[in-house]
């Protein structure tokens, strides 16, 4: 990611989310990075980490930075269309937000992060339910 587009993500993060906690590290680096924390509904705080050293042009990897369970008390660490999760890396869940075919280098951190936000929403809700995420959530191509 150039100066430019972190300025303008920088932006987009300042405007549309003015009382979030968020810190980029590693930005002009091999391996830079998104800590953000989202607060669901209910309360709950996770912290997400987007890995941008693709970014903009491939989707970010964006991970729970915590091994998630499901609600039988499964560990959230493989790939599910199910439950719309990828391959678990750094012993974390890995959200799948963005289809391959979907995916533009215009999409903005701030769109991917209501992604997962709403991602956790559903995830809550299998909790309460037990029904897959899948059932809350389309796929994208």
């Amino acid at each position: 990611m150039d100066n430019a587009r972190y300025q303008a993500e920088l932006e987009v993060l300042r405007r549309k989310l003015p009382t979030s906690w968020y810190c980029f590290e590693g930005i002009g680096t091999p391996s830079p990075c998104l800590k953000m924390a989202a607060r669901t509904n209910s309360g709950n705080l996770y912290t997400l980490h987007f890995d941008l050293s693709q970014f903009p042009m491939t989707s970010p990897k964006v991970f729970v930075t915590k091994m998630l369970k499901t609600k039988n008390g499964s560990e959230m660490r493989c790939c599910s269309p199910m439950m719309h999760t990828l391959d678990s890396e750094h012993g974390w869940t890995r959200i799948c937000h963005y289809g391959y075919r979907s995916w533009t280098p215009n999409v903005s951190l701030y769109k991917v992060f209501i992604k997962c936000r709403l991602w956790l929403e559903m995830y809550e809700a299998h909790l309460r339910t037990g029904k897959e995420i899948q059932y809350y959530l389309n796929h994208q191509a």
